[in-house]
């Protein structure tokens, strides 16, 4: 076997139907690779499709429930602020009703100390000076009296 006759069978780096065969397996190699990327991307893009119909299926059925949560939102702020403001009106009656009350308490104190107290300091005096004064007169009645009867005693005798 001659050298041309074993080199006729391999086909060597510089061999141009190597080049082909390589030129064709990487083709069919990119060309696969490029089909199922862009299998993989009109899956994607379905998907995602999908889920946006989902999607707006959804958010048209949570609208009407998010229109009720804000309207509910909407009316426990305002009564709250009812509230809030009745609270304050309350305690503003209050506090005047209080100031009022006490000024009233006060105002009685006074009459009853000026129409009760001191007429009873008055007539208080007025006992103790009476009761001096018959003290006084019995003191006097007494000595006055003990002195008629030792005299009319001495009479007697």
């Amino acid at each position: 076997m001659s050298r041309s006759e074993i080199n006729s069978g391999f086909h060597g780096p510089g061999d141009p139907e190597m080049h082909l065969t390589a030129e064709i397996f990487m083709a069919f190699f990119v060309a696969f690779f490029a089909f199922i990327v862009i299998g993989l991307l009109a899956g994607l893009v379905i998907g995602l499709r999908a889920l946006n119909s989902k999607l707006d299926t959804l958010t048209k059925m949570a609208e009407p429930a998010i229109n009720k949560v804000s309207d509910t939102l909407d009316t426990v702020q305002r009564v709250t602020m009812n509230v809030g403001e009745k609270t304050d009106a309350i305690l503003s009656r209050g506090e005047t009703l209080t100031g009022n009350v006490s000024g009233h308490v006060e105002r009685t104190a006074s009459v009853v100390q000026n129409t009760v107290t001191t007429p009873l300091i008055n007539l208080s005096s007025t006992l103790a000076g009476v009761s001096k004064a018959f003290a006084v007169y019995g003191n006097a009645f007494s000595s006055k009296h003990n002195g008629r009867n030792k005299s009319s005693d001495h009479v007697k005798e």
